[in-house]
Order: C-alpha cells, then sequence, then structure tokens
C-alpha cells in the first residue's frame, strides 16, 4: 500500500466521493473550505496500486489542548478532520484502512497531531485516544409533527407544546444562504462568544455563499431576529448545520429550544430518515429524542515524553462529561452511553 498527498480538493479522484459517508467529507464541500474557510488544507490517499482505499483530510489550527477544562494552552496543531465545527470526521475508507492510514500519516507530519471525530474503535496507537463531545441523531420515524407529539411521554409532550406556544406568532422565513446578513452573523458570533469548545470562528462569506443543498431558515418577531438555523439536506438525512440567538429574547421566546423543535418538524415533514443534531447541547438535544453517538479524539507527537503527558492529562483534555438515561417516547426504552 502506498500513500498519496494531495493538495487540493479538486485533484482528489472520483472515487472519494464513493468512500465518503457524509456530504462534508465530499470533494465539492471540500473545495468549498478551502475558498472561504482556507487554512492549510491537505489531503492523503491510501492506495493499492491505484485503488483508493481510504482517505484523510488535514489542515492547520492553533487550538486550545485543554478546550474540555477551564485551562488554556494553546498550540498550532496538525488536524485530521473537516476544517468545519460538523460531527463527521476526516478520514473515509473501512476502519482497517483507516487505520494503516492513521499510521503512514504520522510518519509524514510534524509537531503536535490531533485526530479529531473518529469512531471510538478505532485503534489509533501510536497516538493517545481519549473521548471527545458525542454526536447527537435521531432516526426521524413520524408521519407528522402531530405524530411525533403522540409518542411522546406526557411530561416531554407537554412541555414541547409550551415551547412551542412561545413561536406562535413568530414569522418564519425560509430562504437561500446568500441572505445571510450582518445581523445573523452577529447572532453567531454571540454563540461563539459563549462556546468553550469551539475551534474556529467563521466569516460571514463562508455562510453567504454555502450551495444549494444549505438552506437559512430565520424566526421574527415583528422585525426583530430571534433565532436562525441553517439545515443541509442529503438523501435520507437532515444536518443541523450552524444556528444563531438573539440572547436578549432567547428566554421569553425560548427560542433556543424551539430552533430546534423547527428543524424536527421540516425532518419530519420531509420524512428525513436520520435528522443529525451536531455536537454541543446534549441534554437539550436528548430531551427532544437525540441518541448520543460516542466520538473519539487522538493527540501524537514524535516525542514519547510528550505522548506519556497526554496519557497523565487524559481527564483534563478529553470530554468526560456523562448522561443520565432519557425516556422521551412512550415505547423506546431509555438509552445509556
Amino acid at each position: 500500500m502506498t500513500l498519496q498527498s494531495i493538495p487540493h480538493a479538486h485533484l482528489l479522484p472520483d472515487a472519494w466521493d464513493r468512500l465518503a459517508d457524509s456530504v462534508f467529507q465530499r470533494k465539492h464541500f471540500l473545495d468549498y473550505c478551502e475558498s472561504y474557510n482556507p487554512c492549510n488544507q491537505r489531503y492523503y490517499c491510501l492506495l493499492e496500486k491505484e485503488t483508493l482505499l481510504a482517505g484523510a483530510v488535514v489542515y492547520t489550527l492553533k487550538i486550545n489542548l485543554f478546550t474540555f477544562s477551564n485551562l488554556r494552552s494553546v498550540f498550532k496543531m496538525q488536524v485530521i478532520g473537516l476544517p468545519v465545527s460538523v460531527s463527521a470526521g476526516g478520514m473515509i475508507g473501512t476502519p482497517s484502512h483507516q487505520e494503516i492510514l492513521i499510521k503512514k500519516i504520522l510518519e509524514q507530519e510534524r509537531g503536535l497531531i490531533v485526530g479529531l471525530n473518529l469512531d471510538p474503535e478505532l485503534d489509533t496507537q501510536p497516538g493517545v485516544g481519549m473521548p471527545l463531545l458525542p454526536n447527537l441523531e435521531m432516526p426521524v420515524e413520524f408521519e407528522s409533527w402531530s405524530d411525533y407529539l403522540g409518542q411522546l411521554r406526557a411530561p416531554y409532550r407537554r412541555r414541547a407544546l409550551r415551547i412551542t406556544e412561545k413561536f406562535r406568532e413568530v414569522r418564519q422565513v425560509h430562504s437561500a444562504c446568500s441572505e445571510f446578513s450582518a445581523t445573523h452573523y452577529a447572532l453567531y458570533l454571540a454563540i461563539m462568544d459563549r462556546t468553550p469548545s469551539k475551534l474556529e470562528i467563521l466569516s460571514q462569506d463562508f455562510f453567504q455563499q454555502l450551495p444549494p443543498e444549505f438552506q437559512l431558515s430565520t424566526s421574527y418577531q415583528g422585525e426583530e431576529m430571534l433565532c436562525w438555523h441553517i439545515t443541509c439536506r442529503a438523501p435520507e438525512r437532515l444536518y443541523f448545520f450552524f444556528g444563531g440567538n438573539n440572547y436578549d429574547q432567547m428566554e421569553e421566546y425560548q427560542s433556543y429550544f424551539n430552533n430546534l423543535f423547527l428543524i424536527l418538524k421540516r425532518a419530519c415533514a420531509e420524512q428525513a430518515g436520520y435528522l443529525d443534531l451536531g455536537q454541543t447541547a446534549e441534554i437539550p438535544k436528548m430531551r427532544l429524542g437525540g441518541r448520543l453517538i460516542p466520538k473519539q479524539l487522538f493527540l501524537y507527537h514524535r516525542f514519547a515524553l510528550i505522548r506519556w503527558l497526554f496519557k497523565k492529562l487524559k481527564r483534563q483534555i478529553g470530554y468526560t462529561t456523562t448522561f443520565p438515561a432519557v425516556h422521551v417516547f412512550r415505547t423506546v426504552q431509555p438509552l445509556e452511553v
């Protein structure tokens, strides 16, 4: 097996998209990220003769090593992952081929290397593996929003009705992402200011130029923007991509939760198959019906002493929060992760 390094997404082989599991791993979106979020992206392909077995996206970014604790120590890292904060990983191919590719990349890259959003069963040695923020997703097995409400246990149904009543007079506007304005961007920045686990802050241009499969949905009370979200439609799946909230009005209108309910309503109406709710805000999304999907990160440096330190600092670096089981639906047993 051989390793091939490719400098730009548009030069990747067509077989890349056939191995990709997510719309965010495909060449078109990777090329888009190069244009609107450049961070020294490069790509690795594991080949058997001319057959693509696995691939990886690598980029360079300054990251706080202790993102999930109160400590702060920022380092420039070589990141195996996608250059935008989504739950999909930056590797494609079978697990066994991904493991081979990881070892080859660790031989090739220099400095501090981190792999993000990987399957927790993946063997990342000699990297030091540890838990990462889980993803949340839910199967959309409801014929309609009313059917979803009918399947909820009574306390969760009452809660959903109480929250959505706050949005009874709120106006919804659905548009292309080209309508993403400075006001939308200000609400995005407000969330970023409150997010300890952020990796990057995207530009307004990044949102405005998103491809047609991305839709912007905005909620207004009169002329005041309460919240917005961007979703991406793919076959059998609806992705929650990003959102923003007006914190001055959030409690009165319960706009954070209503934003989530609006996304779920669309998933029900379109029979999306699965709704990918992304990472962070685990408890609200679990109360919606989301299921935790564990993720792994790993850290690597060529110096054995530094790897030893990573092992000693696992609890400070990795994501250690646990969540109680939630029994949202009348006929579904609680899920424990």
